[in-house]
């Protein structure tokens, strides 16, 4: 797919080139190029980008919403291992006001069942997302749910998405790599009629959803039915135009060293060995004493 990039770059604006690989502090415009006949070609949907300040409510909130608590082993954090932090770098505010339209068209069809929540999808196709909307098109049949958006609310599960599914960083190859930044996007996403899956372990995979229903919720924290597939919330909607992105970040990871996350989890587990059993918390090694 083609781009006008309109640059408007010049000394006093401090706008900057949509393909700059290290853009400076402003804004973008991007506009697809369609062509309706062979020899016509007009500007399609328009997608602006405004870099925040980060010292702005929304970098900050966008921010804390990134980050991850502190460790502790009943929190489940053992599962996202070695990642201590993400730490963000830059935020891109969209607005694409064809995109815009078109959710805020499907939200009014569903009505009553609009419920709205912010949910985040790591990808490094996180810029053509901003400029085109999602595209459920391009899902795997074979996913758990089967073919769908996959978005979380929780930033560690989105991390493992940032390079491509599970996949490491194209530079130095490597799934936990802290020097190369990542992309992920905040988006907004309606819900509709949500389907909560009730997977037995005879279930065939993948398991999709039945008809009647506008997305899947599945949080094992809250379904033990999805527990044995997934260790962290997972929301899946079939219409892309139920997804509205928002913000595309741009961010790094900090990692435990081995004896590091070694000294931790010990300090940890003496410290444990002083609460008496009815107060411990439920986590990975409550049962384990």
């Amino acid at each position: 797919m083609a781009y006008l990039i309109n640059q408007l770059c010049n000394q006093d604006s401090g706008y900057w080139n949509f393909e700059e690989s290290a853009p400076r502090l402003g804004k973008t415009r991007a506009q697809k190029l369609v062509t309706i006949t062979g020899n016509l070609t007009v500007l399609a949907a328009e997608m602006d980008s405004i870099e925040l300040e980060k010292w702005e409510p929304e970098f900050l909130a966008v921010s804390d919403r990134l980050r991850l608590p502190s460790f502790d082993l009943g929190s489940g954090l053992l599962r996202h291992f070695p990642l201590r932090q993400m730490q963000v770098q830059r935020v891109h505010k969209i607005k694409n006001e064809e995109l815009e339209a078109r959710f805020g068209h499907q939200a009014a069809a569903l009505g009553a069942e609009g419920a709205c929540e912010t949910l985040l999808h790591g990808s490094p196709a996180a810029w053509k997302i901003a400029a085109e909307g999602f595209d459920v098109g391009r899902s795997e049949s074979d996913n758990l749910f089967g073919r769908g958006v996959y978005l979380t609310p929780d930033p560690a599960t989105a991390n493992k998405y940032a390079f491509g599914k599970l996949q490491p960083c194209p530079q130095h190859s490597d799934t936990h790599c802290v020097r190369c930044v990542r992309l992920l996007v905040v988006a907004d996403c309606l819900l509709g009629r949500p389907f909560l899956p009730s997977l037995a372990a005879s279930t065939p995979l993948p398991w999709p959803c039945p008809p009647g229903f506008d997305s899947i919720v599945a949080d094992p924290a809250t379904n033990p039915a999805v527990a044995r597939f997934l260790q962290s919330p997972e929301v899946v909607v079939f219409r892309n135009e139920q997804l509205m992105p928002r913000y595309v970040v741009e961010y790094t990871i900090s990692v435990y060293s081995r004896d590091e996350f070694a000294k931790i989890v010990g300090q940890q587990m003496r410290q444990m060995q002083q609460i008496p059993w009815s107060h411990r918390p439920a986590g990975v090694f409550s049962s384990a004493w």
